[in-house]
Parts: C-alpha cells; structure tokens; sequence
C-alpha cells in the first residue's frame, strides 16, 4: 500500500514542482557563486549566434532560466493537446528539471541550446496538429520558416530539417503541397534578410566553434560526459521498453512516438559527430529523454517503480554536487 502511494506520489504535480522549485535554487546557487563559465564565440553562419545576444550577465541568466521554464510549456502542451505520455502525469518535469540540474553551468546561461530546446518542441506541437490534415501548408512552411531563420545564427538548426521533414510522412501529410510549403518555409527568411539589407554575402562566414573540451579541466568533462551518457543511456533503455507496448498503439500515436524516437536518436547521432559542439544539443537531449523516460514509468506504474524514479532523481543531484561541493 505505501508503495503504491509513493508511485502515485512520484506522478504528482505537487513532486514534479518540488523537484522544479529544488533546481532553481541549485542552479541559482551555483550562479551566484560565480562558477558560471560562459559560452563563448561567434557561432552563426550570418546572425550572431544567441550567446551574444544578451551581454548582461544576470538578464543572460534569467532568459536561460525562461527557455526551461519556456521547454517545459511546450512538454506539458505536448502531453495536454496531443496526450503523447498516454496519462496523467507530471513526472517529466522532475525529470527534465533534475538533468538540466546536472549541468547547471548551461541551465543558467542563454545561448543556442537554450533556442534549440525551446524551438523543436513548438515545432512539434505544430508537426503533431497536422496529422491526414487537408491544411497542413501553413504549419508546415511555419516550422521550416523557424528551422531556417535561426539556422543563421548556428548550424544546429539545420540538423533538425530532415527530422521534420521526415516528421511530414509520419504525419501523413507528404505530399505536392507541403513539399513546396517546406521548401518556401527555408527559402523565405533568407530572401527577407537579403531583401531588406539585414545581412549580405560578406556577412556569411563559417561558425567559430571551439572544442569545449579544450576549454574545460579533466574533472569538468568527466561529469559532463558522465551527464551526457547517463541520460542517454536512460532515453535508449525506455526506448527500448516502450517499444513493446506502443506497437499495440493506433496509427496517430505510432507516428508521434516515432517523431519523438527520431528527433532524439538524430540529437545522439549529431552529439558524437559534431561533439566540439556537444553544448548545443544537450538541453534538448533532455528534453527528448524526459519525454521518453516518463512515457515508460506512466505506462509501467508498478508498485515500486518509485524506486527507480527517485535513483535517477538522486543521480542527477550527485553530478550537480560533484561540480559544486567537491
């Protein structure tokens, strides 16, 4: 009985919010003591790229905070409009919140992971709502317009056009039409900027990207790495777990699921290739694994799968005080 309660417990929203409120105060502690390595350089291939779009240190700080604050609408969104989780439950928000935790150093700063794990969700939102849709045009030139736009400020972007496209077939809705949409959605930002002086051809240039490894000490990279793999090896176990069950689910969630097994093995996929860059993607590697994490224990809710949950929970608050307490 008291196991069933905990697990209960563990899908609350009154834990998801504890562990929230409980990440807030570490990232800020960590802010506050001044460890903040910023992200630096110019990554954009003709916009700065968003590391340099606020120089105040502390207004930088609190728009990182806001893009979690902003991912985490667009996971609750996900789970109330298109029901991707399959329950009721606000246990991603104790995952998501406990993996940025890990990396508090990022957590706390806005630069293009920020943008990215913001971005690919909303525009998941808008790939979700066009499934067998006879209107799906003007959805999908907005997110192709969005992936383009800001594939001018880091090539990132850029990687994520295949996923979505990709996404349009899951969808259904792949067809003469969206193709063009698709195509003018990447076309239209770059004409505008053109068009109107924003940027010219002497404005293009290749991003600076500097191997972060070579910027941070041993123990650093160790945790960060150490951070990078546990969550990728918890996104790839649920994966696997949940694969059982959502074959037995109906065409409409196949194809999401499928959205969301794509954009989080090509985040994996794009880390090791392009691991100078490995910063970029790590919050929405979270993201993507929050996702994928909670799915399987909101569809498993065994009496003692609380267990589990807290483990990881406690795992995540130990690489926050390896980069803090020790």
């Amino acid at each position: 009985m008291k196991s069933a309660i905990a697990t209960r417990a563990v899908h609350s929203r009154v834990f998801g919010i504890s562990v929230g409120a409980l990440t807030l105060l570490a990232v800020s502690l960590f802010f506050l003591s001044g460890m903040v390595s910023p992200v630096t350089g110019d990554k954009g291939l003709a916009l700065k790229s968003a590391n340099e779009w606020i120089s105040s240190p502390s207004l930088d700080f609190i728009a990182g905070l806001a893009g979690s604050g902003l991912t985490l609408l667009a996971m609750w969104l996900l789970n109330k409009v298109h029901n991707v989780l399959r329950s009721v439950t606000s246990l991603y928000i104790a995952f998501f919140t406990a993996m940025q935790a890990a990396t508090p150093d990022l957590a706390g700063q806005f630069y293009t992971g920020t943008v990215l794990a913001v971005l690919v969700p909303f525009c998941m939102l808008l790939l979700f709502s066009v499934y067998r849709s006879s209107h799906a045009s003007y959805r999908v030139f907005l997110i192709f317009l969005l992936l383009s736009f800001f594939t001018a400020t880091q090539y990132v972007f850029a990687v994520y056009v295949p996923v979505f496209l990709l996404g349009i077939a899951q969808m259904g809705v792949f067809n003469r039409r969206t193709m063009v949409a698709a195509v003018l959605g990447l076309v239209t930002p770059w004409w505008l900027m053109f068009g109107f002086g924003v940027i010219d051809l002497a404005d293009i240039h290749m991003p600076h990207i500097v191997n972060i490894f070579t910027q941070i000490d041993t123990d650093e990279s160790i945790v960060l790495l150490v951070a990078v793999g546990f969550t990728s090896l918890c996104m790839l176990v649920c994966f696997i777990l949940n694969v059982l069950r959502t074959i037995a689910y109906n065409a409409r969630a196949r194809a999401v699921n499928g959205a969301f097994t794509v954009t989080g093995l090509v985040t994996l996929i794009a880390m090791c290739v392009d691991y100078a860059n490995i910063l970029s993607y790590i919050p929405l590697l979270n993201f993507c694994a929050a996702m994928e994490c909670t799915h399987y224990f909101s569809t498993h809710r065994a009496d003692k799968s609380y267990i589990a949950i807290a483990a990881i929970t406690v795992v995540y608050a130990a690489l926050y005080l390896c980069q803090t307490v020790i």
